[in-house]
């Protein structure tokens, strides 16, 4: 047996497959789905997305000004003392209702990829993890690159959803609002499938060694662990991310792309540079990833409970 092999069966042979529609809170401990299940799951991802990036959103500031050239502790500061909310929550709209749907495209991608493929092979294994990672990836990568966009030019220019268009190019959608979209597909398939195989490895540990549900507290810490692993591997894509859709003088038929800006950052101060802001991200996504796991299980968990004792009474 390979070393690969001896892994997926310490993690997933001593606990059965989780259920066809498996919300956390809720795996395995109802007798009751509805039959448009998948629509409430959905939108409880969208409103736990919404709730965590409104909370994370000053962060998420920090994060865009420390990947900018010439960043300055100085100036930073100096904005948020003369107007905390007005600059800190800058983007911040454009940026939640952007949120919504990518945290449901990312859960419902892993939700149906994993399904899809234990039901094919019987059981779960560390590479139907990865692939359900890769697939949630994709869908958190489609949505979150003209969100972000918007977000970023708000933060470091001020800039509003009309000033954006102008400088992209209007609705020119491959070239204008997708504006870094390479780097943040690269990014988001190399943190959504490092983030969920450890969250989902280090949760089925947990309970195999203990032998109940893992509580809220240890799928907490799981996941910020997870989610620390996972930043630290995407963040130079990030870094170059924000710095092409920063870059106002890049018009759509710039030629200007990921591997001049990786080049820039390079020159700018070696290999290090490109985990600029790694420092804020650690502080955004181990906690907002983790936070909005356990919003969306509790919410699941409250909702499927409601939805059984109408089910029971029917």
């Amino acid at each position: 047996m390979t070393m690969g092999t001896q892994a997926e069966a310490r993690l997933c042979s001593t606990r059965p497959s989780a259920p066809p529609i498996s919300p956390g809170a809720a795996r395995g401990r109802a007798d009751y789905l509805p039959k448009n299940w998948q629509l409430y799951s959905a939108g409880v991802s969208m409103a736990a997305g919404g709730v965590t990036q409104v909370v994370h959103h000053p962060l998420f500031t920090l994060k865009t000004f420390i990947q900018t050239p010439n960043f300055s502790w100085k100036d930073f500061l100096g904005r948020t003392v003369n107007s905390p909310v007005g600059f800190l929550y800058r983007g911040v709209v454009s940026r939640s209702l952007g949120v919504m749907p990518e945290r449901m495209l990312k859960m419902q991608g892993w939700f149906v990829t994993t399904k899809f493929l234990t039901d094919l092979r019987g059981e779960q294994s560390l590479g139907i993890w990865i692939l359900g990672g890769l697939a949630a990836g994709v869908g958190t990568a489609v949505v979150a690159s003209p969100t972000e966009l918007l977000m970023v030019r708000a933060q470091v220019h001020g800039h509003r959803v009309r000033d954006v268009w102008k400088t992209t190019g209007y609705m020119n959608i491959t070239k204008g609002m997708y504006k870094g979209f390479a780097p943040a597909l690269v990014r988001d398939l190399t943190f959504n499938a490092l983030f969920f195989v450890g969250r989902e490895a280090g949760v089925r540990r947990y309970e195999t060694q203990h032998g109940h549900r893992c509580p809220d507290h240890k799928r907490f810490q799981i996941g910020f662990v997870a989610g620390s692993i996972s930043c630290t591997a995407a963040t130079p894509m990030d870094a170059v991310k924000t710095r092409i859709q920063a870059a106002v003088q890049c018009g759509p038929n710039s030629q200007r792309g990921a591997i001049f800006f990786a080049k820039s950052l390079l020159r700018e101060g070696g290999i290090l540079r490109l985990w600029q802001g790694l420092g804020a991200r650690l502080m955004i996504f181990p906690s907002t990833l983790s936070l909005f796991y356990i919003l969306q299980e509790k919410m699941e968990g409250i909702l499927l409970h409601r939805l059984s004792d109408q089910g029971k009474q029917a």
